[in-house]
């Protein structure tokens, strides 16, 4: 084994010492802009309040709380669309964020802003934690698959037992499946950020598909150009204007 020299050894060290109190510094820095926000909204500076949310967002250091407070200063910057956007992506990391979900209910109706109306699947399916049911299909899965396995080399009267086991793995699994099929889709919701109107094709002359006033909630379909084909929430498709919508679900570079 090549032996490391003590001078390249301190090297090593320094590197890595300088590394961590980069990271540490930047962590502490972040808190610190989250604490300058806060104080901020307290003092009625709602726009300085709004800036260091928003860094924090561009940094990528996102949390329900962050969404949720970003959307209290964007209400009370007079945008209330945009704070419906904000409710919605607190609500994407933490369902059970209650604050967030009251908030949404209330502005909605200020607004009007336009939503699916309830379906059945969102009862069925609608369970918040998608990474544990993840994990409970993967479990269930395989269960299915040991027990069906062990059938052929199992004696007749413990066939029934694994019968039992595989139909249940294969049911949960299933079931699962059909829970993180419909949260997929969450990764195509939109919310309008300001007043717009969809159009039947991607033309500003086009006929009317329907108006969509702040706040509303779409799923996106497609993309053309600054044009954006979506599921609206009157179950009719349109185009909406690019700068009109923004995606619920943000994605870090």
């Amino acid at each position: 084994m090549r032996r490391v020299e003590p001078r390249a050894f301190w090297q090593i060290a320094t590197v890595a010492v300088t590394l961590l109190a980069l990271i540490g510094g930047r962590s502490l820095a972040e808190t610190g802009t989250f604490e300058a926000a806060n104080q901020a909204y307290d003092q009625g500076k709602f726009a300085e309040a709004k800036i260091g949310y928003e860094k924090l967002v561009e940094a990528g250091e996102w949390s329900a709380n962050l969404f949720y407070n970003l959307g209290n200063a964007d209400y009370r910057a007079g945008a209330p669309g945009r704070a419906i956007l904000d409710y919605e992506r607190a609500l994407a990391l933490d369902p059970a964020h209650a604050e967030a979900r009251a908030n949404v209910e209330v502005l909605r109706r200020q607004t009007g802003a336009k939503h699916r109306a309830a379906v059945w699947q969102d009862k069925a399916f609608g369970w918040p934690a998608a990474d544990a049911w993840t994990l409970i299909a993967a479990a269930a899965g395989w269960i299915a698959l040991f027990g069906l396995a062990l059938l052929g080399t199992a004696r007749r009267g413990e066939n029934g037992g694994l019968w039992l086991t595989s139909t249940l793995g294969a049911l949960v699994c299933a079931y699962a499946a059909a829970v993180l099929w419909w949260h997929s889709q969450e990764s195509t919701a939109a919310i309008v950020v300001h007043s717009t109107e969809a159009r039947l094709q991607p033309a500003d002359s086009a006929g009317l598909a329907e108006a969509l006033p702040a706040g509303s909630r779409v799923q996106v379909l497609s993309e053309r150009g600054d044009w954006i084909y979506c599921a609206l929430p009157g179950e009719k498709r349109g185009w909406i204007p690019h700068p009109a919508i923004e995606r619920v679900r943000l994605e870090k570079t």
